[in-house]
């Protein structure tokens, strides 16, 4: 743009005489509030219309009703890419705070009875554009060129600074520098920033349309409350003036921005728009929200001063700051105060003020405080203090009656059903999930758990995952009423209308998340069987199949198989055994285990996951063959290709030999043959721990393969049986105490050594017992060695 058309623009953006006038706002702003109120009251526009979800105008009467501010519309849907795919969630929040110039805008329009609405795109039509989580951002200034030179050029330190110090610490600021400033910044900044994106443009040309038919609708003055951003470009779109990204074409393969979005896209399946509640915490963009003013505690007080007439006065959050040091246990003494004081007002004067403002007050603290902690990249109690103090601890609340999602509902009805709405005191309650009532309470707070709905957590009960103790079945939770259960459940209805549709879509969303991870996924799939078996979709057993086909790792695979057997078998208290839906899981995690089975290499020998995975392609056949795509050719096959592989670790080879000896396969004479191949010190206790996990019970029959272990034992000399000897203790723990007993009276039985009396317990450990032997051994070799042997008499 030219200077001129810059100056032109300008001109008209700051005329309030105009029938149509624009007032830029930076969300959250105290100072815009101010003077966007002051400006309603005396001059009355016919219409206000204001930057926000155009699809929540026929509701806007609930914003009426006597809500504890922080509050903000959650605008949410669901959509699906194709027919066949899962459904996708979507959320977004616009926010308000009791100085929000959208709320001031909204409520003092309708104290004059102007017409007031909403005029942004519905954000459904304009996700697939922009992916932000909060609509009312100013990320466009935060990242800008031109602030980021005004910055330097002022010598401040960030956007933020920057707009305390052009707008927000100055107490007189009156209407016309107001607009003069702000409508300079931005529109300088949009100037810098081209190309303007697709979702700023097609947001604004459907903006610019609202207007226009608010405008051709109204006599009288038509007040546009938008971000700053836009203002130049609304202006622009109706009055036919030149401005960055108005004339832009679209880039390649985007929806043009002159689109009407009035429509839904046919992607989206269901769509809602609710009041929810905020808090401070998380308005505050040092906690991640950077979509308005930081430290919103801070500019509550200023709000609150501007309000009463007074001029800004520091001292209370200075009181403030004395109390929560206090909490934390640091001690802040008058002279550690007097030092923040004098800093603060120091600061203040080199920056032109005549007050202390909030980054006054940081640096202040910073400096009078803080010795060499933050030198070291160390966190502060005292700065932590700080920024709690200027966060604020508000957290809103909805009025009763406030209009809420059908989920919402439903979660209310369920809760009030079970007796399980929670209160502020903690409450423990335990579940015997043999009972059927107590099991359907357990399937509504697992649900719940799915959905993050607040206030219901699990603390201790049979762990389905692990099943180390299935003989007791039970759970015990703590319910306990938190700020966050209302907005948690509100925002848990973009996963759908029904608790049982919304946890299986949040549990497909979770699986859409995994990262080839079979075992993960199966974990899903017990945490829905938890919640019940409706919770098991097409489309998250889809998606969890998919997930099985891709992945690459053999134990990973296996991992899934056993919690799929486990649901598909002897699942009686979740309610999934011989569930049709699973047979399919069952059968590909199977072909996956079998076929990932062959491609271990002998880099994984110490992989404890190899032979439990065995074991549960062993059980998995055992069990359920009748559903399986393997005859017993096939599957053996693969055994035994996977037996006689010599670059496979010797435990995978023994376990396969197992297998091939238990399904009649592999004859006695052939596992001692394979024994007496892995006879070397390093390998046999491997070996033996892959025969005996997945041959325990034909081990303990054969008195032959006792006999040849004790005769390869018996060859070793000292070093050589120290070697195998943890590997050898790791294989025998695959028998209880008893069954070892019984192999070890059958080794004495076939030596004719029954008579032996047990021995004596030794009197050392066994550490020390094995080193003697060892020293013990090599004294004996070196006699030999030197022919030291005593003489025959």
């Amino acid at each position: 743009m030219r200077d001129a058309d810059v100056n032109k623009l300008v001109r008209r953006l700051c005329d309030t005489e105009a029938d149509v006038v624009y007032f830029p706002v930076r969300h959250h702003s105290p100072a815009c509030a101010t003077l966007l109120g002051q400006w309603i009251d005396s001059l009355k526009p016919a219409a206000v219309l204001i930057e926000g979800p155009s699809d929540y105008n026929e509701h806007l009467a609930e914003l009426t009703l006597d809500h504890q501010l922080p509050i903000a519309i959650y605008s949410y849907f669901r959509s699906v890419a194709d027919p066949d795919s899962a459904a996708l969630h979507h959320g977004v929040y616009y926010p308000f705070c009791e100085y929000s110039p959208e709320w001031i805008g909204l409520h003092r329009g309708l104290a004059c009875d102007a017409l007031v609405r909403f005029i942004d795109l519905p954000w459904a039509e304009s996700y697939a554009d922009d992916r932000t989580t909060h609509r009312y951002a100013d990320a466009e200034l935060r990242r800008g060129r031109y602030v980021q030179a005004l910055c330097e050029r002022l010598q401040v330190e960030d956007f933020d600074d920057l707009w305390d110090r052009l707008v927000e610490s100055h107490q007189t600021l009156d209407l016309h520098d107001y607009l003069q400033r702000v409508h300079s910044l931005c529109l300088n900044t949009r100037i810098w920033e081209q190309p303007i994106s697709v979702s700023d443009r097609r947001r604004e040309s459907f903006m610019a349309r609202q207007i226009d038919a608010v405008r051709q609708q109204t006599e009288g003055t038509v007040l546009v409350v938008t971000g700053g951003f836009h203002s130049s470009a609304l202006a622009a779109r109706l009055e036919a003036r030149p401005c960055p990204g108005i004339d832009d074409p679209p880039p390649p393969d985007a929806a043009s921005p002159e689109t009407d979005a009035s429509a839904p896209p046919a992607s989206i399946v269901e769509r809602g728009v609710a009041l929810t509640t905020y808090s401070y915490e998380r308005l505050d963009n040092l906690t991640g929200y950077n979509a308005g003013m930081p430290s919103p505690g801070f500019y509550e007080h200023a709000w609150q001063q501007r309000q009463a007439g007074e001029s800004f006065d520091h001292q209370p959050l200075l009181i403030q700051l004395v109390a929560a040091l206090r909490e934390r246990n640091q001690t802040l003494s008058t002279a550690d105060l007097i030092a923040v004081e004098t800093s603060a007002q120091a600061f203040a004067a080199l920056r032109g003020r005549g007050h202390v403002w909030r980054c006054d007050l940081i640096d202040a603290a910073t400096s009078s405080l803080i010795k060499d902690e933050l030198e070291y990249d160390c966190g502060s109690p005292f700065i932590d203090a700080v920024h709690e103090v200027l966060r604020g601890n508000r957290q809103g609340q909805l009025a009763a009656g406030t209009r809420v999602p059908p989920l919402v509902q439903e979660i209310r009805r369920q809760l009030d059903a079970f007796s399980l709405q929670p209160s502020r005191r903690p409450e423990t309650v335990e579940l015997d999930l043999s009972d059927e009532a107590d099991l359907r309470k357990s399937r509504l707070l697992h649900q719940l758990q799915i959905l993050d709905v607040q206030g219901f957590r699990r603390q201790a009960g049979t762990d389905f995952l692990t099943r180390e103790n299935l003989q007791r079945l039970w759970e015990s939770w703590q319910l306990r009423w938190t700020p966050e259960f209302e907005s948690s459940c509100i925002e848990a209805s973009r996963f759908g209308t029904k608790l049982e549709d919304a946890v299986a879509s949040c549990l497909t969303a979770q699986a859409g998340q995994q990262q080839r991870d079979a075992a993960a996924a199966a974990e899903l799939l017990v945490q829905a069987a938890q919640a019940g078996v409706e919770s098991l979709s097409q489309s998250l057993l889809k998606s969890l199949s998919q997930l099985i086909a891709q992945e690459p790792r053999f134990v990973q695979a296996s991992a899934c198989l056993r919690h799929l057997l486990f649901l598909y078998c002897f699942d009686e208290a979740l309610g999934t055994t011989r569930l049709p839906a699973l047979q399919g899981l069952v059968r590909e995690t199977f072909s996956r285990s079998l076929w990932l089975l062959e491609s271990v290499g002998r880099q994984t020998t110490n992989d404890p996951g190899l032979l439990r995975g065995m074991q549960a392609i062993q059980e998995t056949y055992r069990r359920v063959e009748d559903i399986l795509d393997w005859d017993n050719a096939d599957f053996t096959a693969v055994l035994a290709r996977v037996q006689a592989d010599r670059h496979k670790p010797p435990q995978l080879r023994g376990g396969a030999a197992g297998m091939l000896w238990g399904l009649g396969t592999a004859t006695d004479d052939s596992v001692l043959a394979d024994l007496l191949y892995f006879s070397d010190p390093d390998q046999l206790g491997d070996f033996l721990s892959g025969l005996f996990s997945l041959a325990r019970e034909l081990v303990q029959r054969h008195p032959q393969l006792v006999q040849s272990i004790d005769q390869v034992l018996l060859q070793y000399g000292a070093e050589d049986f120290q070697t195998a000897l943890p590997a050898l203790r790791l294989a025998f723990t695959s028998f209880t105490p008893r069954e070892k007993h019984h192999m070890l009276a059958t080794l004495f039985d076939s030596l004719g050594l029954t008579s032996i009396q047990p021995l004596s317990p030794l009197q050392v450990d066994e550490q020390t017992m094995l080193e003697a032997t060892a020293i013990e051994d090599r004294i004996f070799e070196a006699i030999e060695k030197y022919g030291l042997e005593a003489a025959d008499d």
